[in-house]
């Protein structure tokens, strides 16, 4: 009798196993689904998010250093960054924070001398050498850090006050 007893134990653990792996595997299909519902909803929040900074105005790294009429080189050494980390950048890299902060400055001095200059002179104008600045250019300040003086220096410009 006990032998017909474990004949029927066996048999139940067989039968259980196939429907424990379909519960597994339904679980699993089930993870894989909620998992790519997620990610469809980052890359929306993504492409909302291109679609946002595209409208705000901002210039990407290539479109200002054209803007400007720069070379990667040039646009490298008031970034104190290489050629290479704005060529990814450009590519769209993650560009750290100290990088972005002087990319901002740059935008936001180009933003300022658009309202009193030809866009075409900027980038020429950011890259000459002036007496009030002891024989260096803006873009030297920016790369400096120094960008007080240039902003005092266009405070005036464009307040009209003799400096």
């Amino acid at each position: 009798m006990q032998h017909l007893s474990d004949m029927y134990s066996m048999s139940t653990a067989v039968k259980e196993r196939p429907t424990k792996a379909a519960q597994a595997k339904r679980s699993l299909v089930n993870e894989r689904e909620k998992l790519f519902a997620k990610l469809q909803e980052i890359n929306q929040a993504i492409r909302e998010s291109e679609t946002d900074t595209e409208k705000s105005g901002k210039l990407t790294i290539a479109k200002l250093r054209t803007a400007l009429g720069w070379s990667r080189n040039q646009l490298a050494h008031v970034m104190n960054a290489s050629d290479r980390a704005i060529v990814n950048w450009e590519q769209g890299d993650p560009i750290s924070p100290v990088y972005a902060a002087k990319l901002r400055e740059i935008q936001s001095v180009y933003n300022e001398l658009k309202q009193s200059m030809k866009l075409e002179e900027i980038g020429s104008w950011l890259l000459t050498e002036m007496e009030e600045f002891e024989g260096r250019t803006p873009a030297d300040l920016i790369s400096k850090g120094e960008t007080g003086r240039l902003w005092a220096s266009l405070f005036y410009l464009r307040s009209g006050m003799p400096d």
